[in-house]
């Protein structure tokens, strides 16, 4: 008898472990995909549109572990999640693993569309037409995201107050970090390269890529970044507001006089991109030690060359310098010849009205000859 109820009792006990179990753990989708907890802390509820919970973040996480599939509206959205074989659909209120892309594409006949990719509860990717993008993967514990650009228009939608380094942008040749609030980006792989359009519509955000770094977008700045295969060229243009941009000039040697040493530090230059400035950098393979050699210049909105200079990496003795006169001495080359201009004006002016008094009297004097050779002959007639 006691054996009995020591069976029953163990069999109470482990129906009630299994119980519990299946209570604490995560429901899992027919696709694998796990609604989850609140990244680093106890899972807070909100209530989602269709009933479902949705998982919200703590008050100092702005990220889910995953990323959910918040709407879908007169689009077809397909994901292709890690170490699949290929795209399947994507559906409304599921949450992907970090490390899928997903590929935006309007219905037929379709109104306005709009699809959301939601990283937390302020996080998210807005698509209002057709684009592709993929997440990145991180280790355990990270905190940051990172997208990668792979075509077409989306928004990126971020807290105001989202501290810097925790949301990237990546596309092949160039990296938008420290962003908050809202921004655009549009991406097109061309034939000889890439072409992408970063706006920032609310907030900041930083882009640096290679010579080149901009610290600081803020709101109504938008710039257009072109780029060749190999990255032997590149090509950014302001379209909107201005910005600064540091652009690297190489290492230059400086000499302490105090200690006598000589150090090798890196020259930058800042340039101010406005709308129509333009900056151009020129990349190249030295046939000699291999290091890369860069050519870059700036452009004022008429098309002027404001600065050019020329560098191999990593070597101070090869670095031309500033190639391009200052804009004192432009002004100044630019005074003086106004000023020439000016005295050789006055002194033609001056001149001028003695020719004319002089040519005057002769042909005065002129008039006056014949006048007499007339009276002569008429004289003469009378006779």
């Amino acid at each position: 008898m006691n054996m009995k109820l020591t069976t029953l009792t163990k069999s109470a006990v482990a129906a009630a472990c299994v119980g519990v179990l299946s209570f604490a753990m995560p429901s899992f989708a027919d696709d694998d995909e796990a609604a989850p907890a609140a990244e680093g802390g106890e899972e807070k509820k909100t209530e989602a549109a269709d009933g479902d919970a949705l998982p919200a973040p703590k008050d100092d996480k702005f990220f889910y572990p995953l990323v959910r599939c918040d709407e879908i509206r007169g689009a077809t959205v397909e994901v292709f999640k890690p170490g699949a074989d290929g795209w399947i659909a994507a559906s409304e209120k599921k949450y992907y693993p970090l490390g899928s892309a997903f590929r935006v594409t309007r219905g037929e006949g379709a109104g306005q569309s709009r699809v959301s990719i939601a990283f937390g509860t302020g996080s998210r990717i807005l698509v209002t037409n057709e684009a592709e993008f993929a997440t990145r993967p991180i280790a355990i514990g990270e905190e940051s995201r990172f997208v990668e650009l792979r075509s077409g228009l989306f928004e990126v939608s971020l807290p105001r107050v989202l501290k810097d380094g925790l949301f990237n942008v990546a596309a092949p040749y160039f990296l938008c970090s420290n962003m908050a609030g809202d921004s655009t980006f549009e991406y097109a792989k061309l034939d000889d390269g890439d072409e992408a359009v970063v706006r920032v519509i609310t907030g900041s955000l930083a882009v640096k890529g290679s010579h080149f770094d901009i610290p600081r977008m803020g709101a109504a700045n938008r710039v257009r970044i072109r780029t060749t295969k190999d990255e032997l060229f590149t090509s950014i243009r302001g379209e909107s507001g201005d910005c600064l941009v540091k652009l690297d000039q190489g290492l230059v040697a400086q000499k302490d006089y105090e200690t006598g040493e000589t150090k090798e530090i890196a020259k930058t230059l800042d340039f101010q991109l406005s709308p129509l400035c333009s900056i151009k950098i020129y990349r190249a393979t030295s046939p000699v030690g291999g290091r890369r050699v860069v050519s870059m210049m700036t452009f004022a909105p008429n098309g002027q060359m404001k600065n050019r200079c020329a560098f191999a990496e990593k070597r101070s003795n090869v670095n031309s310098g500033e190639l391009v006169v200052t804009t004192t001495a432009i002004k100044d080359a630019d005074r003086k010849a106004s000023e020439s201009e000016a005295e050789a004006t006055e002194a033609v002016e001056v001149a001028a009205p003695a020719k004319k008094d002089d040519d005057s009297e002769e042909a005065k004097d002129d008039d006056e000859k014949k006048e007499d050779k007339k009276e002569k002959k008429d004289d003469s007639d009378d006779i």
